[in-house]
């Protein structure tokens, strides 16, 4: 390999990087800290999820999700309810306010996947995602 082409999982990586980047500043855009868009997507599709859950989705720690998630009450965000037959356990649900953030930022993503595949094309966004999932399979069976 001449030493000037990027392997394939250094571009990975620098796709990974940008992608992120630009999922900060759609999370900006609709109004939210970039700390608040995996807990607002995730309890949209997961009402009623713990921080538990939140934490090992994120790969982070409960205490890091716990900071954010008392912010995002203190906001308005997400509300958190009291297991009625077992004190202990609590729920993490979306406020309206929350839900409706959450619509702005998944429909914000869209479009930029859409200009994605566009640029792409659709056959060949099918390949890159087909070797992609072949890749993840193949490293995490390293």
């Amino acid at each position: 390999m001449p030493k000037n082409q990027l392997t394939l999982m250094r571009a990975v990586g620098r796709a990974h990087r940008e992608w992120r980047r630009h999922m900060r500043k759609c999370a900006l855009e609709v109004g939210i800290p970039e700390s608040y868009r995996t807990v607002l997507m995730f309890l949209s599709r997961n009402p009623g999820a713990n921080q538990r859950m939140i934490a090992e989705f994120s790969e982070t720690t409960t205490a890091a999700v716990n900071q954010v998630v008392k912010k995002m009450i203190e906001n308005g965000y997400v509300e958190k309810k009291i297991c009625e037959s077992d004190g202990r356990h609590t729920s993490l649900y979306l406020t309206e306010k929350g839900a409706e953030k959450a619509v702005r930022l998944r429909e914000r993503l869209g479009q930029s996947d859409a200009e994605i595949t566009e640029m792409l094309g659709e056959e060949c966004e099918a390949e890159i995602v087909k070797t992609l999932m072949e890749a993840s399979v193949f490293i995490g069976e390293m």
